[in-house]
């Protein structure tokens, strides 16, 4: 028992022992660190690389083109939404033009079946007449 006791207490000590002196190395190592870093060369002066004449468009490529894979991808979304609005206006009109031809026939065959409905009508208003007057 005093032997296991005495284990205890000399891994207790140990451990404490570990834990003071790697704090204190800790701290140590901490107040003898190395300064923040600071730039000891004299900056260039400001040049500009670009002229300032660029016109919109070559600065919207010259900001796509920065982007890399996504300016890229950007390009060829362009791309297809172009193409695919070009298609679907030709689309667009070739149906108009098909509804255009549709409606105006659709008005002719109108016509033609309210002229017979009307022909229809004086039959039937013809017809009236004449058995009334057969009553009579």
């Amino acid at each position: 028992m005093k032997r296991s006791m005495q284990k205890i207490i000399d891994s207790i000590v140990t451990v404490f022992l570990g834990s003071l002196l790697g704090s204190f190395f800790f701290f140590a190592v901490q107040a003898k660190a190395e300064p923040p870093h600071k730039e000891y060369y004299s900056p260039r002066p400001h040049v500009d690389a670009k002229p300032q004449s660029d016109d919109l468009v070559t600065q919207t490529i010259n900001i796509i083109l920065a982007q890399g894979f996504s300016g890229a991808i950007i390009v060829v979304l362009f791309g297809y939404i172009w193409r695919e609005g070009k298609n679907n206006r030709a689309i667009h009109q070739e149906n108009f033009d098909k509804f255009v031809a549709i409606s105006g026939e659709c008005s002719g065959h109108m016509a033609e079946v309210s002229s017979k409905l009307d022909g229809i009508e004086r039959e039937l208003e013809q017809t009236k007449t004449l058995e009334l007057m057969k009553r009579s």
